[in-house]
């Protein structure tokens, strides 16, 4: 009995959630963030695991449409999750592709980036410093995000005359004072994110239970060659967290269906 209600036990899910603003101070979007506890900080877990759990939470827990109030959703992508096309499942029109900065542009990346690009998805490069192995991923982008804590006000005058001949916009992030708000103002960047204007606010939910033991079962049947859905429907049929998720994903804004099923 004891174990069971272990099993039961639901675990709680955080998402940060900051505004972005242009320059009239509007919101424009949301960077949704990978929270694993109440602390409000990014514990420096997996990157790869952290925005596949932030993808998976915003579309099938919380909804995306709840936590971004119908704006754009801006979510962090490493290099892996390009390469495994996670970002491509999910709705162009209301997800940002951010582009980590650790990402090296290498053919497989700009393979998948021109994919995204041309499918119509938002490209943005986080944290930016200027280097030229990185203009092929510039070429790409739609915007570039400049750290105002990391550089000074020399280094992005001079990156943005670097860059004046792509077609870019600038958003200045980790803006902290009026100051640094007027001189992205006075420079020409088009949206701005930071502490003087919004700290990362926490949401949470409880997920719901899930069985370990119909994981497993559900793991061993996709494993066949051949798919038996007879079996596949009597576990999820005996789960109600992982039914209840798979209505989420089917009803979620990567199908769009008019009806809800």
């Amino acid at each position: 009995m004891n174990f069971r209600k272990a099993q039961e036990q639901q675990e709680q899910i955080h998402i940060a959630r900051q505004p972005i603003f242009d320059m009239q101070r509007q919101v424009y979007g949301y960077e949704l963030l990978f929270r694993r506890t109440l602390q409000n900080t990014y514990e420096g877990t997996d990157p790869d695991q952290a925005t596949l759990e932030v993808v998976t939470s915003s579309f099938l827990l919380f909804g995306i449409d709840s936590l971004t109030r119908g704006k754009l959703a801006f979510i962090n992508f490493t290099a892996n999750n390009l390469l495994t096309k996670l970002p491509a499942i999910l709705p162009r029109k209301q997800v940002a592709v951010e582009i980590l900065e650790d990402v090296k542009p290498d053919e497989e990346v700009l393979r998948r980036c021109r994919e995204l690009k041309n499918a119509g998805y938002m490209l943005v490069l986080d944290d930016f410093v200027y280097k030229k192995e990185r203009l092929p991923l510039v070429e790409l982008a739609d915007i570039v995000k400049i750290d105002f804590r990391a550089t000074s006000s020399a280094e992005r005058q001079q990156w943005q005359k670097f860059l004046a001949p792509y077609d870019l916009r600038f958003l200045a992030e980790k803006v902290e004072t009026e100051e640094e708000y007027q001189e992205a103002k006075m420079a020409g960047y088009t949206y701005v994110q930071g502490y003087y204007f919004s700290k990362p606010a926490l949401v949470s939910a409880n997920s719901l239970p899930a069985y370990k033991a119909s994981h497993f079962r559900l793991l061993q049947e996709f494993s066949r060659q051949e798919l038996k859905f007879e079996q596949i429907e009597s576990i999820l049929r005996k789960d109600v967290s992982l039914s209840y998720s798979l209505l989420k994903f089917i009803n979620s804004a990567l199908f769009g269906f008019r009806q809800p099923i």
